[in-house]
């Protein structure tokens, strides 16, 4: 087996670099690299020469489950198709189960991740049914230009969570109602890039919170609607404040990865959004 040395936060550079040979269109900064990479429980190992690199982390989900994530996984152009990829795997497999994970998965499975999954037909993808990875669900991608804006409807306030009782009502509302995305959304809650649709004045009931920019800027994060008040028009005005932000930061996309159902992709297109990447989940038993 090929060895690997731990690489530290101290090491950014050296992956920001890694990153512009073997996947510049995805225009990693060293932030979200040591969000994805180094924030929670987990390890970045590469090999002695910094040609390929994989960062695994172990965590439990909501469901209590202790389950290993392949956060990053890179090889310079220069090695590709020399087995280092399997290399990186073995290692990652082996570590995740050291520390007791019953199974790995590739992407998008614990917060903060930098992809919703593995690009359909990659060659990450490829390798990884190689090894007996596999596939459980598929995400289309979609963007949406940031010059997208819709108004709420009568008797919705929407406004960005910055104030002290706006932050409290969602953090509360998030981990009440919607518990899977309360980790991102208190990290865009710190960005400052939480947006609330509020009903009533006197004491607000949170009927929607859109957010972006958690791990990976111009994404959006949890975008979510009370059941009891979709198809009114919430969702998109949250999706308008989304994009006047990023439009303000010089944006022209917003990028839009976790669509899980029919419902969602049909608001999505409405926006005249256009599909990008199909994504997979991938996982394996250890």
């Amino acid at each position: 087996m090929i060895e690997l040395e731990p690489w530290g936060a101290d090491r950014v550079d050296d992956l920001v670099d890694l990153l512009l040979r073997a996947a510049a269109d995805e225009d990693l900064t060293p932030d979200e690299l040591l969000t994805a990479c180094h924030e929670r429980s987990g390890i970045v190992m590469a090999t002695p020469d910094g040609e390929a690199v994989v960062a695994v982390g172990v965590d439990r989900d909501v469901d209590g489950e202790l389950l290993a994530s392949v956060r990053l996984i890179a090889v310079g152009p220069s090695v590709q198709r020399t087995g280092r990829g399997d290399a990186l795997l073995d290692h990652a497999e082996q570590w995740a189960t050291e520390r007791g994970a019953k199974r790995i998965v590739v992407g998008g499975s614990v917060p903060f991740s930098l992809w919703p999954g593995v690009p359909v037909e990659s060659p990450i993808a490829l390798l990884c049914a190689a090894r007996g990875y596999e596939t459980h669900e598929f995400w289309q991608s979609y963007d949406v230009a940031t010059s997208f804006r819709s108004e709420p409807p009568d008797g919705i306030v929407i406004r960005r969570a910055v104030h002290d009782e706006d932050v409290t009502r969602v953090l509360l509302a998030a981990t009440s109602g919607w518990p899977r995305s309360a980790d991102e959304i208190a990290r865009a809650l710190e960005h400052g890039t939480c947006h609330v649709a509020l009903r009533g004045e006197a004491d607000p009931v949170v009927v929607g919170i859109g957010s972006h920019s958690i791990t990976r800027a111009g994404w959006t994060g949890p975008l979510i609607v009370d059941e009891a008040y979709r198809r009114r028009g919430v969702g998109h005005a949250l999706l308008g404040q989304i994009c006047r932000d990023l439009m303000i930061a010089e944006f022209d996309r917003v990028v839009v990865a976790d669509l899980p159902d029919d419902d969602a992709r049909s608001f999505i297109e409405a926006t005249g959004a256009l599909a990008s990447t199909r994504y997979q989940r991938m996982s394996k038993l250890l």
